[in-house]
């Protein structure tokens, strides 16, 4: 083994060996898929939560915006890169909810609109909701306060959209996706699944549905430590090659950390783009 592979796998094996936040699609696991058919138990509550170091929309908000502590750090690097970059001033609205706080919030809108039929269209029933997870945040911005499809309009909005998977997010309910996620487009929610998880989502441009229904077939230590080119190859294989890689993937012995480790290097490597480098593919968790 070359001496810059061996290096490669030295820093791969250590980044097996460590803790970390599992990318696993169990209630706690930062990949979890909440809507209306895969809903979450109203005794869910995870304890870690947080409040992140950023403005809100409303001064009564600020006890309305906890995530768990991933998911808010990365919400504090994204609002700090608006402001850096292009000068903007993000606002959160609404983190964390509870189950009961939830089921106010959709008898509230059947109420408005007349039937729970239109209300579905709009708001989450209670279990249905990613707020309840902790990892979905509604943003919003000094010079667009309101929660409507206004927001994606705004140059705040379209930043977001072209750079929140930077830092962990995708963009969960778009227009085109209605007939699959249940949902009309919310331009202001955004849901955390970490870094490389998000990249591949957001490149390959499908509804988080479409993703977790191969996603979730995969290894607990390649969705955990997978970078997101090798993500997205073997998503994108898998629902639009012929399945190959994505076997190849599901078929490697992986009992030791070694192994893993060498799957994820071997993997990759066979589909870097051309002028990417493998270490570059592999130490980088985002874009390529």
């Amino acid at each position: 083994m070359k001496k810059g592979m061996c290096l490669l796998m030295a820093i791969m094996l250590m980044a097996i060996s460590l803790p970390s936040f599992a990318a696993s699609f169990d209630d706690d696991g930062v990949l979890r898929l909440v809507n209306r058919e895969e809903k979450i138990t109203k005794n869910y509550d995870p304890d870690d939560l947080v409040k992140p170091d950023v403005p809100v929309n409303k001064k009564n908000q600020q006890e309305q915006i906890y995530l768990r502590p991933a998911a808010a750090k990365a919400l504090e690097e994204m609002f700090a890169a608006a402001k850096e970059e292009k000068g903007y001033v993000l606002l959160a609205v609404s983190g964390y909810r509870t189950y009961g706080e939830q089921q106010l919030i959709f008898n509230n809108k059947v109420a408005q609109v007349g039937s729970k039929e239109k209300a579905w269209r709009k708001v989450a029933p209670a279990g249905a909701s990613e707020h309840q997870l902790g990892l979905a945040m509604d943003v919003l911005s000094e010079n667009f306060r309101l929660l409507n499809s206004g927001f994606l309009d705004t140059e705040e909005g379209k930043w977001l959209y072209e750079n929140c998977q930077r830092f962990g997010f995708i963009v969960r309910y778009k227009k085109e996706w209605s007939n699959i996620t249940g949902y009309s487009a919310e331009p202001w929610h955004f849901r955390y699944l970490g870094v490389s998880h998000a990249t591949a989502v957001s490149k390959l441009d499908i509804p988080y549905e479409t993703y977790a229904s191969k996603a979730r077939l995969l290894p607990e230590y390649v969705l955990t430590h997978g970078n997101a080119l090798l993500l997205y190859a073997l998503i994108e294989n898998a629902l639009y090659g012929d399945g190959a890689l994505f076997e190849e993937m599901l078929s490697l012995p992986a009992e030791t950390l070694e192994q893993q480790a060498m799957n994820i290097v071997d993997m990759t490597e066979k589909v870097l783009p051309e002028g990417l480098t493998l270490e570059e593919a592999v130490l980088s968790r985002g874009t390529w």
